[in-house]
């Protein structure tokens, strides 16, 4: 192999994974259970479920291996592809917080803002200090401190416990 081919293919590789770091894939869930999780994985440096429903996110949790959409978003997982969830606000106080936050998934609600799933039993300062606006689930049984509170007035955070 010559030295301007290599040249040419190295090229072309780095041409290709520049174009896969920038390619985001939004699908709606019905839409991920047809996806093809080889290409996705090539193609895709992000991955955003629009609209998730709480079976998936169940499913999701628990790592049922029968639904095809939790082998698709696993999978990418596994490869390094971020995954962000979009879902409606009604849902937060379901869904299975201390299992979801093992993930390293992203989620926001139907307008963009950010959901941040918090499974200890408590929260403090510095679990809010980081934050900046949106929607902090918690665990049912947390318990918030003082200083706690008052940095999520003040950082326009809305807490939400679990049902």
């Amino acid at each position: 192999m010559n030295n301007e081919l290599l040249q040419r293919i190295i090229g072309e590789v780095v041409s290709r994974l520049r174009k896969r770091a920038e390619s985001t894939l939004s699908l709606s869930v019905a839409q991920l259970r047809e996806a093809d999780p080889q290409a996705l994985v090539c193609q895709y440096s992000s991955l955003c479920i629009l609209q998730a429903n709480l079976p998936l996110l169940e499913h999701i949790a628990q790592y049922d291996t029968s639904d095809v959409s939790v082998v698709t978003i696993h999978e990418a997982l596994a490869c390094g592809v971020r995954v962000r969830i979009s879902l409606q606000h009604q849902l937060l106080p379901s869904i299975p917080v201390r299992k979801l936050a093992r993930l390293p998934l992203e989620f926001s609600d139907e307008r963009g803002q950010i959901i941040v799933l918090h499974p200890e039993t408590l929260l403090s300062y510095a679990d809010v200090a980081r934050l900046q606006s949106g929607f902090l689930v918690l665990h049912r049984r947390c318990v918030v401190t003082a200083l706690a509170k008052e940095a999520v007035s003040m950082r326009n955070i809305q807490l939400i416990k679990q049902e």
